[in-house]
């Protein structure tokens, strides 16, 4: 006897997640640093929450991390937290524009250029 499934239809959606699109930037970086600098996402679980971290590194000098930023959302994705703010971000146009301008700004840049320069010392 076959068991019985109440499940309906499950299948996975097109939305993209804060995590798939931290990771498709932290690639990036890699890219264009040639792997000088890099970037990763940390994720654990706080509770309910999950809980994203930017880092920079520089594998050249035994793995330096800097973390640029960190991010923390339900089980729902949206809203978004940024840690150490009063930012909060209720759609992925919201998050994808947010994140475009952090990692375009003078500072992120003033980082990531520090960092470059130590690498390459």
């Amino acid at each position: 006897m076959q068991a019985t499934d109440f499940w309906g239809e499950l299948g996975t959606t097109e939305v993209k997640t804060p995590l798939s699109i931290m990771r498709e930037q932290a690639a990036a970086l890699g890219r264009r640093t040639k792997n000088l600098v890099e970037a990763r996402v940390e994720t654990r679980t706080v509770g309910r929450s999950f809980v994203h971290s930017f880092e920079l590194v520089v594998p050249s000098l035994d793995d330096y991390t800097y973390q640029l930023f960190e991010i923390r959302h339900e089980l729902d994705l949206y809203p978004i937290d940024v840690k150490g703010t009063d930012v909060v971000l209720t759609t992925e146009e919201a998050f994808t524009a947010w994140l475009r301008d952090r990692l375009s700004s003078a500072e992120t840049r003033r980082i990531v250029t520090n960092l470059l320069a130590q690498a390459q010392s």
